[in-house]
């Protein structure tokens, strides 16, 4: 078994697809709502919607990725996973609609704000429905179906929005756009599932089952809101520990990495249902996908990691029209090489998941949160904002390292070198051009870097296969996932 570009180049773009247009959305609804409303709806909005992501973890109660790897290995439980995991979240839903209820009773909102946030919490059932869904879409490894849906919802959400805004409704009105979103995905991707997936024998909804799934879910509910924590405490940390412009300038350097960020999790999310299928034919295969994504992803993460450090400024600039901007320049040239490790974090993590070793991954975020928060504290009250970039530093190359240690165990080995070495070579003739080239304009240099570096990529690619041919011979392959006029799968 090996991975098919073709087929996981198309899942990932639909996962990107419909991620990328999920963040379009909520930004031009934050801009849309500050602009005709105000900055007291404003803040009503943004606060509505951070609870409602922070309480959607629960919601899900972690079904997600576990209905990805079960139903992978076993297509023919779909409707047992898929009739079962919307009897538990419908009641892990209500629950979490509680609980945010007490909270906001708890902290004392004005009744206008705790009717906003109440009112966007019964999105939450809708949303883990749809969680449900996509999971089982994974696994068939049809993300096309994930884009189908989310890319028109998302569109009719803005304008909805906008046109009422425009005729002077308030926030209440864009909430219940927000709503009728939810609800809408929801019911299309059941009946995608219903619908467009092979038929499958009738499954009731077993109590057992429920509670089973449900005990193998919890370290996967675990997982997301200790990773929930780790991802905001920098944010905290500098906040408390520095000012809110720190924050700003923090924020905006990690914007600039969150495209590629997003191509790791689509590219990830693509293979992961395959290698749940490869732990059944033995760790060889899953070893081969595993070195085929990394091999891949670094392509991408290396020069991306040279670009940023060296095109940097010029991105801030391009980006903020604000040159105040340009002090968190420091800061994201050590932000830029936690590019290269997330790409360990995000491939060999799905190995640990595939392979039924997710209470290694919440040992990982565990370690992970401890690291931010005891470097953290140290590095941003002496350094400030370079402080913060230097404990994601420290926090992003633990858990590659706490990655790669076991999954290199289990593989017997992971050859490092054989796998990154053309990225690295390709990137360092890149970066000295860039290095040298700091007179010419910064969008010839990024154009004639993408060039170099491609072209030495390409060249060390011929060297390695023993000519033009036989690259293009494993492209084919790798592309199509089978010899021409034979079925042998082969890697990249």
């Amino acid at each position: 078994m090996s991975m098919n570009l073709r087929s996981v180049g198309g899942n990932a773009l639909s996962i990107l697809t419909s991620d990328v247009l999920n963040r379009a959305a909520s930004f031009v609804l934050y801009a849309m709502v500050a602009r005709r409303l105000g900055a007291f709806e404003f803040g009503q909005m943004a606060l509505a919607l951070s609870l409602f992501y922070m309480f959607q973890v629960s919601a899900v109660a972690g079904l997600k990725i576990l209905i990805v790897r079960q139903v992978a290995k076993d297509r023919s439980q779909t409707r047992m996973y898929f009739n079962n995991g919307c009897a538990i979240v419908a009641v892990s839903s209500f629950t979490s609609v509680a609980a945010l209820f007490l909270f906001v009773r708890l902290m004392h909102y004005s009744p206008a704000t705790n009717w906003i946030v109440l009112l966007l919490s019964l999105g939450l059932f809708p949303y883990a429905i749809s969680s449900v869904c996509e999971g089982i879409f994974q696994a068939w490894e049809k993300m096309q179906y994930i884009a189908w849906v989310n890319v028109p919802a998302n569109i009719a959400k803005m304008a909805g929005a906008y046109l009422l805004l425009a005729r002077g409704r308030g926030l209440y009105t864009v909430i219940l756009v927000l709503l009728t979103a939810f609800f809408a995905v929801a019911l299309a991707e059941v009946w995608l599932v219903l619908n467009r997936l092979p038929a499958q024998q009738a499954a009731p909804v077993s109590l057992r089952f429920c509670w089973t799934t449900l005990r193998s879910s919890v370290t996967f509910l675990a997982i997301d809101k200790v990773i929930a924590i780790e991802s905001s405490l920098n944010i905290i940390l500098l906040s408390k520990l520095a000012t809110e412009t720190e924050v700003g300038l923090y924020s905006a350097a990690t914007q600039l990495l969150v495209p590629l960020v997003l191509v790791y999790q689509s590219i990830a999310q693509s293979i992961f249902p395959v290698m749940c299928r490869g732990v059944g034919a033995g760790f060889q295969d899953l070893k081969r996908i595993a070195e085929q994504a990394l091999e891949l992803l670094l392509a991408l993460a290396v020069p991306a990691a040279a670009g940023v450090f060296f095109l940097g400024p010029w991105g801030l600039a391009l980006l903020y029209k604000n040159p105040a901007f340009l002090q968190a320049v420091p800061a994201l040239r050590v932000l830029a090489w936690t590019l290269i490790f997330q790409v360990f974090s995000y491939v060999l993590g799905q190995v640990l998941v595939a392979t039924h070793r997710e209470k290694v991954t919440l040992r990982i975020v565990i370690v992970d949160v401890l690291i931010t928060l005891l470097a953290g504290t140290f590095l941003i009250d002496r350094f400030g904002l370079l402080g913060a970039a230097m404990t994601l530093f420290l926090t992003r190359l633990a858990a590659a390292i706490q990655h790669y240690v076991p999954v290199s165990r289990l593989l017997s080995g992971m050859p490092l070198g054989k796998i990154t070495w053309r990225p690295v070579v390709a990137a360092s003739c890149m970066a000295t051009y860039l290095a040298v080239a700091k007179e010419q304009a910064s969008i010839l240099r990024m154009a004639s870097a993408t060039l170099i570096y491609g072209a030495a990529l390409l060249t060390l690619a011929v060297l390695a296969c023993g000519g033009v041919r036989e690259l293009r011979d494993r492209f084919f392959y790798a592309w199509f996932g089978s010899r021409s006029g034979g079925h042998e799968e082969i890697g990249l």
